[in-house]
C-alpha cells in the first residue's frame, strides 16, 4: 500500500510552444503536490502555472519542453504515491483507503465488500457487491452512517440502489 499509486491528473492537451500541458484535476488539492508518476513510475516535478477553472490547469511537467512532447501525453494519467498523502484528521479518510473493506448492511447479517470509488460529477459513488454483481450506492451520511471502525450501510441503501 505504501507505494500505490493514485491518480491526480490526466493530460487533454499541450499548451503553447514551451510544453506546456492543459490538465484535467482529479484532486482537489493538486497545489500541495510537487512532484507526479507517470504510470511507469517515472517521476516529475510538477509547476502549476495556472487554474483555469475548479477541475483544470496550466501545468508544466520537467522534462517536458516543446509543444510535440506536450501533444505526445494527451489522455495519459499522472499520480501521486499514497505514502505521500498527507495525513487525514479524525472521521475523514481518503477514498481509495476505502477499496476492498467490508461492509456491514445494518439490520442484517451481510457483508459486502467495496470494489471502486467512482465520481461521475455528480458526487462519490461507492461500488459494492454482495454476491453476484454489483451496484452502486451513493457515498452520503445517510447511505453510510459514521461508526466506529465498521463501514456500515444502511438497509435502505442496500435495498433501494441493489438491482
Amino acid at each position: 500500500m505504501p507505494n500505490k499509486l493514485i491518480a491526480v491528473l490526466r493530460i487533454i492537451g499541450a499548451f503553447g510552444i514551451g510544453g506546456g500541458l492543459r490538465a484535467s484535476l482529479l484532486s482537489d488539492s493538486l497545489a500541495s503536490y510537487r512532484e507526479v508518476y507517470d504510470k511507469g513510475g517515472r517521476k516529475f516535478s510538477l509547476r502549476i502555472q495556472r487554474f483555469v477553472e475548479k477541475s483544470r490547469a496550466i501545468i508544466f511537467l520537467d522534462g517536458i519542453t516543446d509543444r510535440t512532447a506536450a501533444e505526445s501525453l494527451k489522455s495519459e494519467y499522472f499520480y501521486v504515491r499514497r505514502c505521500d498523502l498527507p495525513p487525514t484528521a479524525n472521521g475523514e479518510f481518503y477514498l481509495c483507503d476505502l477499496v476492498g473493506k467490508e461492509v456491514a448492511v445494518a439490520g442484517s447479517a451481510l457483508k459486502c465488500k467495496i470494489l471502486s470509488a467512482q465520481n461521475f460529477g455528480a458526487g462519490d459513488l461507492l461500488e459494492v457487491s454482495c454476491g453476484e454483481g454489483s451496484f452502486f450506492v451513493p457515498f452520503t451520511k445517510e447511505n453510510f452512517p459514521d461508526t466506529d471502525g465498521e463501514m456500515l450501510m444502511t438497509l435502505e441503501a442496500f435495498e433501494g440502489f441493489r438491482n
